[in-house]
């Protein structure tokens, strides 16, 4: 029997397991030496590439002091999403799966090596920054489909529940560790010093050893590709460079096929687009959340850029924390008055951080108790996000026919990562010419609006 397979090559029954089937468990995955170097490498090359992320966002921050050039550095890692994700997909349905997989780990290793050696010879640019960030980008757009299609070829059908779950929870631990722990734990623990090269000395700076250190993250991750062995990850074809060469309009077609297929579907399903625009746009608000965040506590508060994740954890233990919640509350509430709930505190709380701190300074209150203040509201964020977020996935996993299933994500992928450009750049100039709270009290009207408009659009109370 064919398997049906999305534009990413990712089988359809990887992301929809079949009602009746025996169930592995975490410790009969783990004792697949394949599939645990696979894992392993996705571990540790996410965490890379939140902590190389993290890393651009505070340079720039520090280079430039503008909340534009941040969003600008954000742009130059989601934009190869919109141009490649799906033309990647489909290419590496003919492509070797372990081949692309280490040569997109050492591909990424040679470009952040390249971030080192640019940032040793002029720290006060960031052009070099935004290509390599954006060079690295399209590099994973071939990586992650290819690692996606690489799981249930290493691991039998009884496995694949317990194996798909364990990459989805290493997936937000590696982004939190990245962005949060490892980011911030370099810079804090290697202050700037002097490298004398013989013939010229060299100022190193903290980031400079952070993405020394992703270098290395992602030269590790490449052996452990190439220790699985050629023949663990069987495939039903592959193609060569000829192949492929003649491909390329071929490829393009079934893209522009699936996209305009995947788009009339959606638009003839009302419950299934509004939850494709929820979950877009929970999607964008944390874009722009990570995108104000360097320059708010730099331009703000006036304090360090290593003092960024004190903002950033609280919401990732509050997204943590309010995934475990949400089954609980959508039960509880239903999932339109949770969505409904969540909307309404988000937009509270990005009205509560200017206006709190605004208060709190007029009182002489210390920054870091601002800080403090500040911290609490993201946390808070963090769980009103997951009540929008969540449900709303589980409202397109519903709506989604299993056939249409993976297209249908893909193209919420593509559709949040092409409008969050747009909005980016203008909530970076707002942020450089009005002030970055300013942007806050428009977030906060834009959730407002939003949540008005898909009452009416899916005939609905405003407050379920």
């Amino acid at each position: 029997m064919k398997t049906e397979k999305t534009d990413d090559g990712t089988p359809l029954e990887t992301l929809a397991a079949p009602e009746k089937t025996s169930i592995g468990s975490f410790r009969s995955v783990l004792k697949n030496r394949s599939f645990l170097l696979l894992w392993l490498a996705q571990l540790l090359s996410q965490i890379a590439f939140n902590a190389a992320n993290y890393g651009v966002i505070a340079i720039v921050t520090v280079v430039t002091h503008s909340t534009i050039m941040v969003g600008l550095a954000i742009i130059s890692f989601t934009l190869p999403a919109v141009l490649f994700s799906l033309l990647a997909g489909v290419y590496v349905d003919y492509l070797d799966k372990r081949l692309v997989l280490w040569v997109s780990n050492a591909s990424r290793a040679v470009a952040t090596a390249l971030i080192v050696l640019a940032l040793l010879w002029n720290p006060h640019t960031v052009i070099p920054l935004y290509f390599l960030a954006f060079v690295i980008s399209v590099i994973s757009q071939f990586f992650t489909p290819a690692e996606a299609s690489a799981i249930p070829l290493l691991v039998s059908k009884e496995d694949l529940v317990p194996a798909l779950s364990l990459f989805n929870i290493t997936l937000t631990i590696a982004q939190a560790l990245g962005f949060l722990v490892l980011g911030g734990l370099v810079t804090a623990l290697f202050p700037p010093f002097t490298l004398s090269l013989g013939f010229t000395t060299v100022m190193v700076q903290s980031f400079d050893m952070l993405f020394v250190i992703v270098t290395f993250v992602y030269v590790i991750c490449t052996f452990l590709i190439l220790a699985i062995p050629a023949n663990a990850i069987q495939q039903e074809h592959t193609a060569g460079p000829d192949i492929l060469r003649s491909f390329g309009k071929q490829a393009w077609d079934i893209v522009q096929h699936d996209v305009k297929e995947t788009w009339v579907y959606i638009y003839k399903h009302p419950q299934l687009m509004l939850a494709l625009l929820q979950v877009s746009f929970v999607s964008i608000l944390l874009l722009v959340i990570g995108e104000l965040a360097g320059p708010f506590v730099v331009n703000v508060l006036h304090l360090p850029v290593q003092d960024l994740p004190i903002i950033f954890a609280p919401a990732g233990v509050g997204l943590v924390l309010g995934g475990l919640l949400m089954p609980y509350l959508t039960q509880k509430l239903g999932k339109g008055r949770t969505i409904a709930l969540g909307s309404l505190i988000t937009a509270a709380v990005f009205v509560l951080i200017p206006v709190g701190r605004f208060i709190l300074s007029h009182f002489a209150i210390p920054t870091p108790v601002i800080l403090i203040y500040v911290s609490a509201m993201t946390f808070i964020i963090g769980v009103a996000l997951d009540m929008i977020n969540i449900p709303a996935q589980t409202v397109m996993q519903e709506q989604a026919p299993e056939e249409e299933r993976g297209r249908v994500f893909s193209f919420q992928s593509v559709f949040y990562n092409a409008g969050s450009i747009p909005i980016l750049l203008f909530a970076g100039v707002i942020a450089d010419n009005l002030g970055i709270e300013t942007v806050l009290y428009i977030l906060a009207a834009s959730i407002l609006g939003f949540r008005w408009w898909a009452s009416h659009y899916s005939h609905t109370p405003f407050i379920p």
